[in-house]
């Protein structure tokens, strides 16, 4: 449960790191291309790549999520942008439906009647902390961006899951998100020049949005993969249970460092995700 609190902090450093994003004007495909090879630079640090790790399936695997990551985090702003906040958190977090359903039809996971309830409980509440005005827009993206997102972040959680229970082996384990954000440098950069956007590398928020964004980033992907291999719960509550604590770290930052107000359907939100954490840790082995 440690390991999943730790993975929790780091997603909800994303959001803290987004909001002072916006607050300072810091331009994001810069800062995450800075962030993307400050990751790899970590990683070459704590847990360089292996001989083992060069094999074909693995390094195919770390090429593809790396893109993916990348994808990931250009479509959030797309949608965010044209389709609004509030649908593009919305379908991010709804993606939990496929992750779930993938470590249950793929890894033959088993679940009780408490985790479905909670799962239930929790996308209410997830759903519901992401409740924000209504935004009246029109035009196929406002439905088609969060519906990629929404794939988009269903196929990277599976997917690591996946590698980390069929590819990777204690010795390859730490050393995989190295490889990971090689690939993510790489595309990220090529991202950047074909956008013109390399004068922006010149300013300084710019690399300290990228270098902040890119430990946690590091972190994140580590702690996560720790947390599915050693932590001893099931992926099926690992990836609820992150998401929930994430939502409710950010939530306590967005009070404290913010000054937000919630909404009732937002403090609603916050107490079925708090009900169904409950429910997830009563059902944990």
């Amino acid at each position: 449960m440690g390991l999943v609190t730790l993975a929790a902090l780091c997603v909800a450093g994303f959001a803290i790191l987004f909001r002072l994003f916006e607050r300072y004007e810091v331009p994001m495909l810069p800062a995450i291309a800075i962030n993307y090879a400050v990751a790899f630079v970590c990683g070459m640090i704590v847990a360089p790549p292996s001989p083992a790790t060069s094999s074909g399936s693995l390094l195919l695997a770390a090429a593809g999520l790396g893109a993916l990551f990348v994808s990931i985090f250009s479509v959030t702003g797309l949608s965010a942008q044209q389709a609004g906040a509030a649908r593009t958190t919305i379908a991010g977090r709804m993606s939990l439906v496929l992750t779930i359903s993938g470590a249950v039809i793929l890894f033959d996971e088993r679940i009780d009647m408490r985790t479905v309830i909670g799962i239930i409980i929790a996308l209410v509440g997830l759903v519901l902390t992401a409740a924000g005005p209504s935004e009246q827009r029109t035009g196929r993206a406002v439905w088609f961006l969060p519906l990629l997102l929404f794939v988009c972040s269903g196929a990277a959680d599976i997917s690591v899951t996946y590698v980390q229970r069929v590819l990777t082996t204690p010795v390859t384990a730490d050393s995989f998100p190295t490889s990971c954000f090689a690939a993510s440098t790489i595309v990220s950069l090529v991202l950047l020049l074909l956008r013109e956007g390399s004068k922006e590398l010149l300013n300084m928020r710019t690399w300290v949005g990228g270098i902040a964004l890119g430990m946690v980033n590091y972190a994140s992907l580590l702690v996560l993969m720790r947390a599915l291999g050693v932590g001893g719960l099931q992926a099926s509550l690992v990836f609820p249970l992150m998401n929930i604590l994430a939502i409710l770290f950010a939530t306590i930052a967005g009070l404290t460092l913010f000054r937000e107000r919630l909404s009732l359907m937002q403090w609603c939100g916050i107490c079925c995700c708090i009900g169904a954490m409950l429910l997830f840790l009563s059902s944990a082995p």
